[in-house]
Parts: C-alpha cells; structure tokens; sequence
C-alpha cells in the first residue's frame, strides 16, 4: 500500500512539475531583472489596445480640459541624469519626467558577479512615471541638486523635481532617499487637485517571446485589494482593467525582487494597461490618486522577507497553498543557518529534525509494511484459492489482517503526512531570496538545479540527483514488498522516474530528499536487525 501510495505521489509530481521542469527556460529567470527589457520606441508613441469597440470600465475621476491640456505637456531641454548613492543601491533621475530610469541594487550580484540592475537604462516606461487617460507627462523638470550621496554623517536626503507648464499650472515631486533603507519617500504637490496615474512597474514582451513567469514562479502585477493578494497574468491584461477595492499596495514582482508603490493613504483604484508596439507589447501597471498633495513610499528591492515585513509588503512573498507549513520551515532554516552559516548544512539539519518528527509514523510504517511480507505466503495462497471470488477473496484477506493485527492503511500515513512537507520545502527552496546563490560544497546555487556534469538536452546533470536515485534504489530493496508481480514490475521503473524529475529541481530540494532517503535506509537496517520468525 505504501508503494502505491508513493506512485501516486511520483505521478503528482509529474502533472505538477513535469512540464514546468523539462521546459525551463519559459519561467527561470534567476539573474537578471525582467524589467530591464529593452524597448525600441520611446513610450508617448505607444497606442493603448482597445476593449473592443468602446471601453467597458469608466475612470472613476475622469480628466477635465484643463487636466488634459496640462498632461499634455512636450520636453523639449536636453536630458540630464541626477545619480543618488546609498549604502543598498544607485538611483538614476532623469530630468525629464522625473522618473528612476535606472536602479542597481549592491547587495545582490548576477552569475557574472555585477551588480543587479533592477531597472534599466533601455526602458520606455519607468517607475512612477505620471501617466494617465493613454497620456504621459512629456515634460521637463528642474532637479534641487545634481547628485546625492549617503554616508556616515547623512542618513537622508531629499531631492526636488519640478515642472512648470508653459501653459500655466505646476507640479513637483519630492523623492526622500534614506541611507540603509530601500524604501523611497514621494510627496506630488501641485498647485491645484488633479488625478494622476503613477506607474508601478512595467514588463515588455517582445512578439512570438512565451510570457515569462510559471505556476511557481509568478512575473508581473501583483496587489492587495480589499484584503486579499491578487497575481494577475499577463494573458489577463490584453485589455485595460480598473481595480477598485482598497489598495494599500501594488507592485511589479519577478522571482527575487520587486518594484512596490504604497500610497500613504490606501488608494481606490488601480490600472493595468497593455500597448502595441513595433515588436512586441509592453504591460503595466499604476495606481490613480487625486489631489493637490499626493505621498507614497516606493520600494525598489528584494523579496527578503524582514525588509518586506517592515515596509507592510510581506504578503508579496508566495509560499504556496502549505504556507502554514512553509512558513514555520523557513523560519527554522534561517534560524539553524544563523547558527551553522551553511544554508546546506542547514538543510541536511532540517531534515533531520523533520525525520526525528516522523521517526515513530515511519518506524510504525516499516513494521507493518514487515509485518505484511511476512503474512505473504497465506495472502497468496487465499489468492490463488478465491481467485474466481473476488469478493471471498478480499474478506478472507481481511480476516488474515484483523487476526494477526496488521492494518494494510498504515504504511501509506507517514507518506501522505510528509507530501505536504516536501511542497512547503519546495516553495520555500524556490522563492526565498536567502537560498539564492547559497553555495555547498561544489554547489554554487541551492536553489538552482545541480548543474555539474552540464545539461543534456533540457534537463541539467549533476551527482546529486543522480545520487538520490542510487539511495532510492537501495531503500526500495531493502523495504518489504507486498505488491503482486505486475506492480512489482511497474515500481522498480520509480528510482529512475524520480531520478529524471529530480534533475531540474533546485539543489537543495534534492539534498533534502536526498537525505531523506539515507536516514529512512539507516532506520530500515535497524528494524531488518528485529525480523520476527515467519508464522507457521
């Protein structure tokens, strides 16, 4: 029973990440930040994509003439950069709409060792640029200074951006940059209440390019309106949809990192749009507020989950549908690696804390899983006797059980318990940004694939797994079987299935079940040493 419990488990496995697994390369984007997609337009010259023959949503705050003619203001000075430096990261603030076109983040580093750039230079869209109505402030402002730089003696620094149109009216934004804190303070001031839109992030997507991003691996909007944590899939963004609710926070997320905009005062409405452009389309996302005075903080980091319980963001991070789980095992692993500082040894010691836990469920398991094979040969023999009577068949097996005690159930209970372990440990290994690039031994990445040996095809090849399949092998001949022939056959193909499976997995998944299996092999050499006599 226990094994056809584990072939179930294996053929889960399988729906569940099979296909995300042999096809990687759609959803892995580890390095390098998906908003640093180069677009090939300048923006203004987008076209927002119809719903249809007219709009089906209606802005709650629709512009008036005045507000239109302001937005439609044109640059026409050339354009400077302002560069801001703080201890975690550079900011680079151009002139001209008063945007971050480019954010390098210091604490965390690509394959090659650079720098992470979080935003780009190349973009067309660019984080809280003012945006509305299918308009975008084309405009010139003046910079307050023309670099800031953060040290031992400046904890904070404010830079003012501001724009006069020629027209009449103006507006201003106030960036607060803080020395060890990724969050970035905004205050729009105008001299009379307008509805802006301003961008949160922005994703290109270049013609006949798969969306990136998977059913783990989420790229895109993400929010929380009303209460709840909404992901929204670029599929669903071909038209313009308003979101209303209250909305503390909305935000452009990829795997590691993220860009947030949390207004000050929850605001009542969000925007995703979508626009054609040669090569492509670009998605974004923007929340609209109205007023002469307007404050935000802006978040431009990683997923790490102290900063973003901190900055009220922590609900961003996905732990999945066992995060009452995952959770608690995230909690410990950082707990074990502040004490060891190996997020390897820290895996190997979880595992074995979680095994000390089901030592007693496994060692029931194997003892009735023994207990079974020793009652083999009078299974089979009722077998071969009522095998034109299923049903006699079947209740004399169950009297075989109920008299020697054995439950046929039992061996599948610590299995079915541990299912929900293993996914925990999975989402943990795949999101947490503390397990990126955490080397072990002659790993350099626990949350990448064990790549060694280098890839075949689309799977990658390394010892690891390749040694998890061995341990695999030695436990299902040690463990006692009592499956017919057929299934017989059918289970010993399961080592190299999950040894297939197990190739694209991240490392780290695979050191647990790894030793996982040796500790379960170390327990069944105990319980073989204590092999009662077969009744006569």
């Amino acid at each position: 029973m226990e094994k056809r419990a584990l072939l179930a488990f294996a053929l889960s496995l399988i729906v569940l990440f099979g296909y995300q697994y042999l096809f990687p390369t759609m959803d892995r984007i580890e390095d390098k930040s998906v908003q640093s997609q180069a677009l090939s337009k300048p923006a203004e010259k987008f076209t927002v994509i119809p719903k249809g023959n007219k709009r089906e949503e209606v802005e709650k705050n629709p512009l008036k003439s005045s507000e239109k003619n302001f937005f439609s203001g044109t640059s026409q000075l050339p354009e400077k950069t302002v560069r801001v430096d703080t201890n975690l990261a550079t900011y680079f603030i151009s002139t001209k709409n008063a945007v971050i076109k480019e954010i390098i983040i210091k604490a965390y580093h690509d394959k090659k060792g650079n720098p992470i750039h979080l935003i780009h230079d190349s973009m067309g869209f660019y984080p809280l640029q003012i945006f509305l109505d299918g308009k975008i402030l084309n405009a010139d402002f003046a910079p307050s200074r023309r670099e800031i730089t953060l040290n031992s003696e400046e904890e904070s620094a404010t830079l003012k951006m501001t724009y006069k149109n020629p027209n009449g009216g103006w507006l201003e934004k106030r960036f607060i940059f803080h020395r060890d804190d990724y969050r970035v303070g905004l205050e729009i001031t105008q001299d009379q209440s307008r509805s802006i839109q301003l961008l949160v992030g922005s994703y290109f997507q270049k013609q006949d390019e798969k969306a990136p991003g998977g059913r783990y691996n989420h790229v895109g909007p993400v929010l929380q309106r009303s209460g709840k944590v909404e992901r929204i899939k670029f599929k669903n963004m071909k038209e313009r949809k308003n979101l209303s609710g209250e909305i503390p926070w909305a935000a452009f997320e990829e795997k590691y990192f993220l860009t947030a905009l949390l207004p000050k005062k929850p605001a009542d409405m969000a925007v995703m749009e979508s626009f054609k452009q040669k090569g492509g389309i670009s998605y974004v996302i923007g929340i609209i507020g109205r007023g002469k005075i307007l404050s935000y903080n802006f978040y431009a980091g990683p997923k790490e989950y102290k900063i973003l319980k901190k900055d009220g963001l922590v609900k961003v991070i996905n732990f999945g549908f066992f995060g009452f789980l995952a959770k608690p095992m995230f909690f410990i692993l950082k707990g074990i690696y502040g004490v060891v500082g190996n997020y390897g040894v820290a895996i190997i010691l979880l595992t074995s804390f979680i095994k000390l836990i089901f030592a007693p469920l496994t060692h029931k398991q194997q003892k009735s899983m023994q207990e079974m094979q020793r009652l083999q040969p009078e299974i089979s023999a009722i077998r071969e006797k009522y095998k034109k009577d299923p049903q006699v068949m079947n209740r004399e097996i169950m009297g075989l059980y109920k008299k020697y005690k054995v439950n046929p159930a039992s061996g599948c209970l610590p299995l079915v318990i541990q299912i929900p372990v293993f996914f925990a440990l999975y989402n943990v290994l795949l999101n947490a940004i503390e397990l990126r690039q955490a080397p072990f031994l002659y790993i350099h990445d626990l949350s990448a694939a064990d790549t060694l040996f280098g890839h075949v095809g689309h799977f990658a090849v390394g010892p690891l797994p390749l040694l998890m399949g061995v341990t695999m092998f030695l436990q299902q001949k040690m463990t006692p079987s009592t499956m017919d022939p057929k299934q017989a056959k059918l289970f010993q193909y399961m080592p190299v299935i999950f040894t297939f499976m197990f190739l694209n997995f991240p490392s780290g998944l695979v050191l647990y079940w790894l030793i996982n299996n040796v500790l379960t092999i170390a327990q069944q050499l105990y319980i073989n040493q204590q092999k009662k006599p077969v009744p006569a």
